[in-house]
Order: C-alpha cells, then structure tokens, then sequence
C-alpha cells in the first residue's frame, strides 16, 4: 500500500504514463482512498497542463550575451586566481 509521500513522489511519472502498470494500479488505489492525495493529484495535474502550455517569448537582442557575460564576471569575482575562467 502506498503512503502519501509515495505519490509526491511518482506523480510526474503517473500524470506522464511513465508507471509500470502494478506501480499505476497501487496509485489508483490509493488516490480512490485518500482524498487528499486525489486533491493533489488534480492540482499536479493542472500545474503539468500549464507548464506544458507555456511559450515563453525569445530573448531579447543581445539578452543572451549580457547573461553570460554577468555569470563569467561572477566566475571572475569568485575565483579570481582561477586561470580557467577566461
């Protein structure tokens, strides 16, 4: 019998298919049996479908290079006798 925690555990995989049939078969039980459990799955499953349906816009010119350009001076700062940074 799974316990609570043992669905936060695998609801990515059950929400994506990704459970052997047994594994399912032990989440179904379990979500017919504690509503709790049911509520969180519902919730997973919503946060899942928008995720999935967000296209976040494309980066503005030059957003790219000035974000590299802050991790490498944050590199710099940090290890500054690190000869591999450049």
């Amino acid at each position: 019998m799974l316990k609570c925690r043992d669905i936060t555990l695998v609801a990515s995989d059950y929400v994506d298919g990704r459970l052997r049939w047994r594994k399912r078969l032990a989440v179904i039980v379990h979500l017919i049996m504690c509503p709790l459990c049911r509520r969180f799955m519902a919730n997973f499953r919503l946060v899942v479908r928008v995720i999935r349906g967000h296209n976040p816009p494309p980066p503005e010119p030059g957003q790219l290079e000035s974000f590299q350009g802050a991790i490498d001076q944050a590199l710099r700062n940090q290890f500054p006798n690190d000869t591999h940074n450049d």
